[in-house]
């Protein structure tokens, strides 16, 4: 009998990648059924899920009696929250923390949650402004409260952050960050890479409960970022850091920009554990090779 897994953000950026790589299994796609969950389930997204043989629900996060029922009969739980729905670190951690009670009340065997690091504990208190890293780590401290059955699942730097900052100069490019040229980024392509991760918790899950996961289809360099640039346009690609006291964003995009460059964005473990997360997803076997950067931009069609 196949078991259940119940996804949440299904018709999403993370929650898709999570059903494809499900789907494109060759052996988790026979023995799990897919439960998407969406506040619309006849959207067109939604429809298109369905037709691909997903179970589509609805339920609402803010709602812990929606997801009860919702994810109710699942072996296994996808959790993921927006962030930028409201911009506020309370009421994601309120909509986490209603997944968690949901999963403990309705008995799921093993919750996996798209976690972040802790960074203002992590730097203790030198960047206190990455909200939507804190959030999804306060929610992962919930559900350990809760002795639930759970992995945790950390994506890394998005690269679909990284081409507005590739910019047109004459008849070159010019990329301009924060970091060293040498600083070495935990990139994710998110679509194509973090579902793979996932499924691995999935499929291995005496490997991975309790632990973190580090989603990252590579460590990239900004340099190497200019090489694919390179290579994919045939164009030259010239990077310039940028000083700490030039930067004009917003407090919390500097405050990702320098966990990467001072923290290597996981932290004190970050090598060993990308690199323990890359052999998970190798012994499960199954998946396509982890993307390159120039794979990325090359499939956005640059």
């Amino acid at each position: 009998m196949s078991k259940i897994i119940t996804v949440f953000g299904s018709t999403g950026n993370q929650g898709g990648s999570v059903v494809r790589a499900i789907l494109g299994h060759p052996e988790l796609s026979k023995t799990w059924k897919i439960r998407g969950i969406s506040r619309n389930p006849s959207k067109p997204d939604a429809q298109a899920m369905i037709a691909q043989g997903v179970e589509m629900v609805q339920a609402d996060l803010n709602s812990r009696e929606s997801i009860v029922a919702a994810i109710r009969g699942s072996n296994a739980v996808f959790g993921v929250t927006n962030y930028w729905e409201k911009a506020s670190l309370e009421y994601e951690v309120t909509q986490g923390k209603n997944l968690a009670d949901a999963s403990k009340e309705a008995g799921v065997e093993h919750l996996i949650w798209s976690s972040l690091p802790y960074v203002s504990k992590i730097t203790e208190g030198k960047l206190h402004n990455l909200h939507h890293f804190d959030s999804k780590a306060i929610v992962e401290e919930y559900i350990k409260s809760l002795s639930l059955p759970a992995s945790f699942v950390l994506p890394g730097y998005f690269m679909s952050n990284i081409p507005s900052s590739i910019r047109p100069s004459g008849s070159h490019y010019s990329l301009s960050w924060l970091f060293h040229p040498t600083t070495q980024i935990p990139m994710l392509d998110v679509p194509t890479d973090f579902g793979k991760f996932v499924a691995s918790c999935l499929a291995s899950p005496s490997a991975t409960l309790s632990k973190h996961t580090l989603a990252t289809s590579g460590w990239f360099t900004p340099l190497d970022v200019c090489k694919a640039v390179e290579i994919c346009t045939g164009a030259k690609c010239e990077y310039h850091e940028i000083p700490v006291e030039q930067f004009h964003g917003s407090k919390e995009l500097f405050d990702n920009l320098m966990m990467i460059r001072e923290y290597n964005y996981y932290g004190p473990e970050a090598h060993d554990g990308v690199k323990g997360s890359h052999e998970l997803v190798d012994g499960v076997g199954g998946f396509e090779k982890l993307a390159t950067f120039e794979m990325f931009l090359k499939e956005i069609g640059v």
